[in-house]
């Protein structure tokens, strides 16, 4: 992706994880089907493994960002779940 379209996909998934600002949190599973609203789907990338592991390294980004933040699963590690920090509200009201 170009850096305007990596923009565009980080601001999709803020989006995604601000309609849902539960405890709980949102799977990359669950990211990836709601990103299809905004245009983003296995299509842009070489495949649905390809789609996930970017959504994934964009999460990481907007972890590192503090923007959003992984949810600690107590009982399973495999089961990761991401939610938006109240930087990333900010962020998304700002700059929508």
């Amino acid at each position: 992706m170009k850096a305007e379209e990596k923009e565009l996909f980080r601001k999709a998934i803020l989006r995604v994880l601000d309609a849902n600002r539960t405890r709980f949190g949102l799977s990359v599973g669950a990211i990836a089907l709601h990103l299809s609203q905004f245009g983003f789907n296995a299509g842009n990338c070489d495949g649905p493994g390809a789609f996930a592991d970017a959504i994934q390294d964009e999460l990481d980004y907007l972890k590192d960002k503090q923007l959003a933040e992984e949810i600690l699963k107590i009982v399973s590690r495999e089961n990761r779940a991401w939610k938006i920090t109240p930087s990333g509200i900010a962020f998304v009201d700002e700059r929508g």
